[in-house]
């Protein structure tokens, strides 16, 4: 069988989804040996490289995304912006203080 080391990114997708925010994913593989048949095992100074390598395309990627979006003026809301208006459905008043202190920096339009 094949085995994926790491994350899925599965909690951090709903959990931006339902925060109302853009959310993408930088996936970099360091090896192949765990499932490719005609890989040697690696070893960690080659796993540590690879990741460095891996670390310096994420940045690249990541500044030219930033480049791209202040190119293009200000960013678009996510199509989600709004999923909290319709997402809570406790009055306000209703919301116990430390249950609305965590997450009113993510909701502030609704809670106000």
């Amino acid at each position: 069988g094949v085995s994926v080391i790491g994350m899925t990114n599965l909690p951090e997708a709903r959990l931006a989804r339902e925060a109302g925010m853009s959310y993408g994913t930088i996936a970099l593989a360091t090896d192949y040996d765990c499932w490719h048949h005609s890989e040697e095992d690696v070893s960690v100074e080659a796993v540590i490289a690879v990741l460095k390598r891996n670390v310096a395309a994420a940045q690249e990627c990541i500044a030219h995304v930033a480049t791209t979006l202040a190119q293009d003026g200000a960013p678009a809301l996510s199509p989600y912006a709004n999923v909290a208006e319709s997402a809570i459905m406790t009055a306000p008043d209703r919301i116990p203080y430390e249950a609305r202190r965590k997450v009113t920096r993510l909701f502030e339009s609704v809670l106000g």
